[in-house]
């Protein structure tokens, strides 16, 4: 215990690394699928399955993959999702057709899950009390700067290189990390006797890429189309027989008791929200600056540069913060940031300020770096050691359904608007801002229902606190 405690900021970087390496990969290769569709002659539409893929099959194992860490040598577990990574990436890299880079985008998927599960976890097990908000704050530091320098290291590696080579971080990184875990991370697993719920994990894979296809493929296949009215049927029927499995079993891959817990219950679903409001941002606001203000992507990454600088540093200043406040109470002031920034884009149209631009984009960040650290902590804080894998999963889970749920919603909220304001006659540029000032208010409106629900959670955590 003493050698870990001697470690910990190492654990730490090692685990959050992990993280940081699974969003990066996502927010890179973005950039380059237009590169890909050309190589290898096929329509830019089919090449957003090199993205798609990786999301659902990463969303898809996040539970499972939390489960197993809380089941198996923690240290083999992440030194081999490092290793997964690199050897998926690798593959990417050389890939000869459309279906091999496919295959290769799954293997590096599930490396990516590995890590994405259980950074949280692995951080939570080594930190304690404030000290554990810190950490978490600096880790979420990091995954902003995914979002930060993807958009940078894909450009560069574009404009002077090849796409294939924009794997090479990946592969390097991961081989890197995979040593450093197998050395230093602990294995905190007691030894016992290894039973594992598979008929859960089946049930539980099969919903969860039901309802990833339905959020993330609904507004192009069309929402009453037979495929997704399918997939919407097997979502349901595959959750209720995951749930009825789970209650019978005396080895659930998921412990449903934890949603007892209102404090557990809530932070999952205000993380959600949370992310469901914030994509209106991330995914609209460059189209807007460079469809409507004239910018270019690089003049657009240079605005978006304060919500990814206010967001690190809000993070970073979370371990002064937490000293003087719970996690509940700062997950409040995040969401107050954050319709705070909307607010200022609710006017939005060809001449508002980049005064207004600026300031948003700051209050989005920093409400985005003051809330997730502090709803990782309180959700960590809450659940028994042995359950923290699992718990580490399920809250990554609710955090991509949110994500893909800000991008359906927002582009169906545009695209819906915009065309109606169209078939009225109005002119193309104010039909665009239309349609985005309601994707702006509908985040408003799911950041005051987060807000409203992280007050609750508030209430509660002083309730039990209290007792």
């Amino acid at each position: 215990m003493s050698k870990i405690k001697r470690l910990k900021w190492l654990i730490f970087f090692i685990s959050a690394v992990g993280g940081f390496v699974a969003m990066l990969d996502s927010d890179t290769v973005n950039l380059a699928l237009y590169q890909i569709s050309e190589a290898f002659n096929i329509d830019f539409a089919d090449a957003q399955w090199i993205v798609t893929i990786y999301i659902l099959i990463l969303s898809a194992f996040l539970i499972f993959f939390g489960k197993l860490n809380d089941l198996i040598s923690r240290r083999k577990l992440y030194a081999g999702g490092y290793l997964l990574f690199a050897l998926g990436a690798l593959l990417n890299m050389a890939a000869g057709s459309f279906v091999f880079l496919i295959i290769s985008r799954i293997i590096q998927a599930l490396g990516g899950s590995i890590l994405l599960a259980n950074n949280h976890a692995i951080v939570s097990s080594v930190f304690k009390g404030k000290q554990r908000a810190r950490a978490l704050g600096f880790s979420t530091a990091l995954m902003a700067l995914a979002g930060m320098s993807g958009p940078v290291i894909g450009g560069f590696f574009l404009s002077f290189l090849n796409w294939r080579l924009i794997f090479l971080p990946s592969v390097i990184i991961g081989l890197i990390g995979a040593f450093f875990a197998f050395k230093y991370i602990p294995t905190t697993v007691k030894k016992r006797a290894f039973r594992f719920d598979y008929i859960g994990t089946l049930l539980l894979f099969f919903a969860i890429t039901s309802l990833i296809l339905i959020i993330s493929q609904g507004y192009i296949w069309g929402w009453t189309s037979k495929i997704i009215l399918a997939l919407i049927v097997s979502f349901f029927l595959f959750a209720v027989l995951f749930i009825a499995r789970e209650k019978r079993t005396d080895m659930p891959l998921v412990d449903l008791n934890l949603f007892r817990s209102k404090i557990f219950a809530h932070s999952n679903i205000a993380i959600m929200l949370a992310y469901f409001s914030s994509y209106a941002n991330v995914l609209l606001f460059p189209y807007y600056t460079q469809i409507i203000l004239g910018l270019s992507a690089i003049q657009t990454a240079f605005l978006m540069l304060p919500f990814s600088f206010m967001s690190m540093l809000s993070a970073l200043l979370n371990g002064k913060l937490i000293k003087n406040a719970e996690s509940s109470e700062l997950m409040i002031l995040g969401m107050v940031y954050t319709v705070g920034g909307f607010l200022f884009l609710v006017p939005i149209s060809e001449n508002l300020s980049y005064f207004n631009l600026i300031l948003a984009q700051c209050l989005i960040g920093a409400g985005a770096g003051c809330f997730h650290p502090n709803v990782n902590n309180l959700i960590l804080s809450t659940v028994p050691k042995n359950k923290m894998g699992v718990s580490s999963g399920i809250l990554s889970l609710f955090r991509n359904v949110g994500k893909l749920l800000g991008i359906t919603i927002s582009i169906s909220v545009f695209n819906l608007v915009q065309k109606t304001e169209l078939s009225l006659g109005t002119e193309h540029t104010q039909a665009i801002l239309s349609g985005y000032r309601a994707a702006i208010l509908g985040a408003i409106l799911f950041g005051l229902i987060c807000m409203l629900l992280s007050y609750k959670t508030h209430k509660i955590y002083l309730a039990e606190k209290n007792k």
